[in-house]
């Protein structure tokens, strides 16, 4: 009954996709390949995990078979519906080896080079190396937090900051470039950023997937994370704080939505007396100089995790010129030619900018939007080039 039930998942998502309006449309099929091989070599213990998934992408392609992403609300919408894409393909996909690189970032092994530090292709939760896109907007920001971070300190002792604000105004693509900065590199080892699991993500306790994916991320392998996990929450509490002691190591926990004590206090030092899991803060070695960096849309969890006092807020971006400049480097990705006459360009800016209303996220989708459309119906010197809102129905079909 259970094989009946996945095929039928199954077809009803392959028939989906082949309708012509369809957003999202190559990511899915993706999905639809790796899925399908997946179904096809998987035990009786993956079947219901693939279940889930399956029942969640016919979720996401029924908005994707409906939305209207041109408005600020459909491109935030865009965002969540690709990052689930993207933690998806990251749990369907094989995991292949790499090797860990001196300055704690993530490189592929050359020559069939094999070392002991070898770690698993971690984008499915966490990144040690980010994109080469350029960031606008965030000069101040990175200088006052590199400045708190490493120019302030005066002794070795445990730092956690949190970074707060909207849906799309830039938190993730901000601790990403601090972990790439070069004074960052000089100072810390290893750098990670762990994707905070959310309870929607699948069976599994929260707490044990976070510590499973930073332990994923730190290095050590899937085969002893798994024995490590059937020992309960303590062992792996435990095992990270082993795995960071006397390291000068810098994580960030990318989006955290969960409003339990066991996030709280994360500057707490281990007692005498230790009951591991009681905290994630036990996880976390004070005193050899580690930091912990929290980004999350709600301030009063980034307060309870790192302080008041030492809470971030990000603003929509004053400098429109800023999210133009964003928008113009998404459409150009690839070596795509973008070049429209002096009046379209005008109105065009004038709407980007209308549109995005100071958010990053919003420019970077409206360019990869624009992009697509340019792609799918391509006209001589990029004229003509809009980015006016479309009805549900006549949604670009491979955004």
């Amino acid at each position: 009954m259970d094989d009946e039930v996945e095929s039928y998942l199954m077809q009803q998502f392959s028939d989906g996709l082949r309708s012509p309006k369809v957003s999202l449309k190559k990511d899915l099929q993706e999905v639809e390949k790796l899925i399908q091989q997946k179904l096809g070599n998987s035990s009786a213990s993956e079947k219901p995990s693939l279940r889930e998934k399956l029942y969640r992408l016919n979720n996401i392609l029924a908005e994707c078979q409906t939305a209207s992403f041109l408005s600020r609300e459909g491109l935030v919408t865009l965002w969540r519906i690709r990052n689930h894409l993207k933690e998806i393909k990251g749990e369907l996909k094989p995991k292949e080896s790499n090797t860990t690189a001196s300055n704690g970032h993530v490189s592929p092994p050359q020559n069939g080079q094999q070392n002991s530090s070898n770690v698993r292709d971690t984008d499915r939760q966490s990144h040690q190396s980010v994109s080469p896109v350029v960031v606008h907007g965030f000069n101040d920001e990175i200088m006052s937090l590199e400045k708190l971070l490493v120019c302030e300190r005066i002794n070795e002792n445990f730092n956690a900051v949190g970074i707060t604000g909207m849906a799309g105004i830039g938190k993730t693509t901000l601790s990403q470039e601090l972990i790439k900065r070069e004074e960052m590199k000089k100072h810390f080892v290893p750098r990670i950023l762990v994707s905070m699991p959310k309870r929607s993500d699948g069976n599994k306790d929260v707490k044990t997937a976070l510590l499973e994916r930073m332990l994923y991320s730190l290095g050590v392998e899937e085969n002893i994370i798994e024995s490590i996990s059937n020992r309960g929450l303590s062992s792996l509490i435990c095992a990270l704080h082993v795995q960071l002691m006397g390291k000068k190591y810098m994580i960030a926990l990318d989006d955290a939505q969960e409003a339990d004590k066991w996030y709280e206090n994360l500057n707490s030092p281990l007692p005498s007396k230790v009951e591991w899991e009681q905290s994630l803060a036990y996880g976390l070695p004070k005193g050899y100089g580690g930091t912990v960096i929290v980004t999350s849309r709600n301030e009063d969890l980034a307060k309870k995790m790192v302080g008041e006092e030492n809470v971030h807020r990000l603003l929509p971006l004053s400098d429109k010129e800023k999210c133009w400049s964003i928008f113009e480097d998404s459409v150009k990705q690839d070596g795509t030619q973008f070049n429209p006459q002096n009046m379209e360009l005008e109105d065009l800016k004038r709407e980007v900018i209308q549109k995005c209303a100071g958010l990053p996220l919003a420019a970077r989708m409206i360019g990869e939007i624009v992009k697509e459309t340019m792609k799918e119906a391509p006209v001589p010197n990029g004229h003509n080039v809009t980015v006016q809102p479309q009805s549900s129905t006549e949604s670009n079909s491979n955004v």
